[in-house]
């Protein structure tokens, strides 16, 4: 297979940004040790930016432990001032060794998982590099980074901007100014996964388009067919096409196992602190000014819209491919010979039986019907939770009466 020239590709400089923010944040790699071929004279220089890279990574890791020993330190005490029930004990200690469990993760994957970033990209470039060769589709770089800004950037933005200060309004007060910073800081890193995974959905989405967009090229063409050899290049098209929308099916097995463990961390993280954050703020309803419950509002909306716009990007993603099924369809009707009947009979069989799906490890799917499961789960919890605490309040002032 030929070598991949990443500085071709334009969906690889449209990400490239969104890669140098996230590796701010140590949750990949920076882009020039994921994409540039390393020079065997130059081998030692990469491998001297990898150790730097791990000792940040270690070092925040270590930050985020003390971190949270702190608040678990200071949760104890609040509850035991406040004479509140255990279980806002366990819940809240819970969450933070939840928050440390993603930081372990997402480190790790970072350290170790490079590779397959890295080829995940590479296989990226290479399909892009053949619908250009092959195809009459142009890529243009300002519609798919306009693109890119409409669906993450703005997304990004708004997590950088109103998020963060949300996270620290809400965050334990009795800790140290610096410290509530730095505990907003690595609570992100969950939100900042959410934008890498919904990169690559939005890269398999593109190139979905690409070679749809040549389907419906090749469509009319076959409808102003009537040469037998303009007939036989229109059944090599097909045949190509084809093979690309296996290659994208192949490429999001990879995007799959890349994120499953991550995912289904992060998922699980999120509805964690949308119930202890509804928790929290019933449980200070009496303390908690009109300000302080808007911010805690705000903030459990902004969750799960976390959660709703991964569950919307591959969703629209697998749209994007079931509208092939409707294309080939169409196709059927027209006149045509009987080896393109025959294509097109085993490119419908193969859209049949190689169904776009985004699961997390076959834990759970993640589409917009996975979301409404979510939700309704967490509804549930916090019910349950909710009657906890009111037969726990109701014991305690029996308790105080006698």
């Amino acid at each position: 297979m030929r070598p991949v020239k990443f500085a071709e590709s334009a969906l690889l400089t449209v990400i490239t940004p969104y890669l140098w923010t996230l590796s701010l944040f140590a949750v990949v790699m920076p882009p020039f040790l994921i994409l540039r071929r390393t020079p065997s004279d130059r081998l030692w220089l990469f491998h001297l930016f990898r150790f730097i890279f791990a000792v940040f990574t270690l070092l925040q890791l270590s930050v985020g432990f003390s971190i949270e020993h702190i608040k678990n330190i200071v949760v104890s005490r609040f509850v035991w001032e406040n004479s509140l029930d255990d279980m806002t004990r366990i819940l809240t200690i819970g969450l933070n060794l939840m928050q440390i469990m993603v930081q372990v993760v997402l480190y790790t994957q970072a350290l170790t998982g490079h590779q397959q970033l890295r080829s995940i990209l590479t296989q990226v470039a290479q399909i892009e590099s053949d619908i250009r060769k092959h195809y009459t589709t142009v890529c243009s770089l300002c519609a798919i980074r306009w693109r890119f800004c409409l669906r993450i950037g703005i997304w990004w933005l708004v997590v950088c901007v109103f998020l963060l200060q949300l996270n620290y309004a809400l965050a334990d007060h009795n800790l140290a100014p610096r410290f509530r910073w730095i505990n907003v800081v690595f609570s992100m890193l969950s939100q900042i996964k959410v934008v890498e995974y919904c990169v690559c959905v939005l890269l398999i989405q593109e190139l979905l388009h690409l070679v749809y967009q040549q389907l419906v090229h090749l469509r009319r063409e076959l409808l102003l067919c009537e040469s037998v050899d303009l007939r036989w290049s229109l059944y090599v098209e097909l045949q190509t096409n084809q093979q690309i929308l296996a290659r994208i099916w192949q490429l999001l097995s990879k995007v799959e196992r890349y994120f499953c463990i991550p995912m289904s961390l992060v998922f699980f993280y999120h509805g964690f602190t949308i119930t202890q954050t509804i928790l929290w703020g019933y449980t200070n309803l009496e303390y908690e000014d009109f300000n302080l419950r808007l911010c805690r509002t705000a903030f459990t909306i902004m969750i799960i819209a976390s959660l709703f716009i991964p569950c919307y990007l591959s969703q629209c993603c697998i749209d994007e491919y079931n509208r092939f099924g409707t294309l080939l369809h169409k196709l059927k009707t027209v006149g045509i010979d009987v080896n393109l009947s025959m294509r097109l009979q085993e490119y419908s069989f193969q859209l049949m039986h190689q169904q776009m799906l985004f699961t997390c490890g076959g834990l759970f799917d993640i589409n917009l019907k996975n979301f409404g499961t979510i939700i309704l789960t967490i509804t549930i919890y916090v019910i349950i939770f909710i009657q906890f605490k009111l037969q726990a309040v109701k014991e305690r002032k029996i308790q105080q009466g006698n």
